[in-house]
């Protein structure tokens, strides 16, 4: 078992997708990723395109590399660390991500013995990065229940 000392949260920069999408997109990178690079993916129920919004899919949790597997999410943090994922522009997040993504992040704490303070945007590892377009504090108030 990884020993995993952060969660770090992302955002697609994008109105909608899903896994099989953010996959495809991370195969098609320069260079490639050999597969889907997040630990995990919340939907925000737009999964193909910002056309049809499917309510059921709004908050849902795809899981993408398994949590003993390395991620592709963060270069430099990926070996210690879990990376989830938010469909959506920086910042634009459904009320249903934000419940999923507290009560993930709280199993994912409670597994790895982390606390709130372990809750990072990429934005704090990447200066040309905007996501997840909130910052610690909000993400860690969120998690906290302040929010």
């Amino acid at each position: 078992m990884r020993k995993i000392k952060k969660i770090i949260v992302h955002c697609s920069n994008s109105p909608f997708g899903c896994y099989r999408l953010i996959d495809k997109w991370h195969k098609e990178r320069i260079p490639p990723f050999d597969s889907f690079g997040y630990n995990y993916l919340i939907l925000n129920g737009y999964p193909f395109s910002t056309k049809e919004h499917i309510t059921i899919l709004d908050g849902h949790i795809e899981p993408g590399r398994p949590e003993s597997m390395i991620g592709a999410h963060c270069f430099g943090y990926n070996k210690n660390s879990i990376g989830i994922c938010l469909i959506g522009l920086p910042g634009e997040f459904t009320n249903a991500q934000k419940v999923s993504f507290k009560a993930l992040s709280k199993s994912i704490m409670h597994r790895f013995g982390l606390s709130a303070s372990d809750i990072y945007g990429h934005n704090e590892f990447n200066a040309n990065k905007t996501c997840p377009g909130i910052t610690t504090n909000e993400l860690r108030n969120l998690i906290r229940g302040q929010l």
